[in-house]
C-alpha cells in the first residue's frame, strides 16, 4: 500500500497541484485524498475487519476513538506543504495499532527512495 501511494506521489511531484485548506493552516491536495483512498482500499482488501484512522478522512468526519481492535493509522502524504512546493521531504506514513499499542510502521519517501520500517520487538530498518 505504501509503495503504491508512493508511486502516486512521485508521479504527481512535479505537476501542478490543486490545493485546498483544511482548517486555517493545513493544506490538502488531490494527491493526499487519492493516496488515502488507495491505501485504505488495499489494506481493507487484506484485512476487512480492521479499523482505520486516516488523516484526510478524520479531517472531514472527526477522529474515531482508538479501541483495542486492530487499527491502521494513515497519513497518506505526510509533508503536504513540502509536496506542494516540490521539496522532496514528503512521505507516506502507515502504522498498525493493536490493543492501543503500535506494532508495525512504515514511512516511505518516494522522492528520496527511502523506506523506514519497524516491527514491535523486531527492530527498525531503512530500505
Amino acid at each position: 500500500a505504501a509503495e503504491a501511494a508512493g508511486a502516486v506521489i512521485a508521479a504527481s511531484f512535479y505537476k501542478d497541484k490543486c490545493v485546498e485548506h483544511k482548517g486555517s493552516v493545513d493544506l490538502v491536495t488531490e494527491t493526499d485524498k487519492q493516496c488515502e483512498d488507495l491505501i485504505m482500499t488495499k489494506i481493507k482488501t487484506a484485512f476487512p475487519e480492521h479499523k482505520f484512522i486516516g488523516e484526510e478522512e478524520s479531517s472531514k468526519e472527526g477522529t474515531p476513538d482508538l479501541t483495542s481492535e486492530p487499527t491502521w493509522m494513515i497519513d497518506p502524504l505526510d509533508g503536504t506543504t513540502n509536496f506542494v512546493h516540490s521539496f522532496p521531504f514528503s512521505c507516506v506514513s502507515i502504522g498498525l495499532v493493536i490493543n492501543k499499542e503500535p506494532v508495525v510502521g512504515v514511512v516511505l519517501n518516494p522522492m528520496l527512495k527511502e523506506t523506514f520500517t519497524g516491527v514491535k520487538g523486531g527492530g527498525a530498518f531503512l530500505n
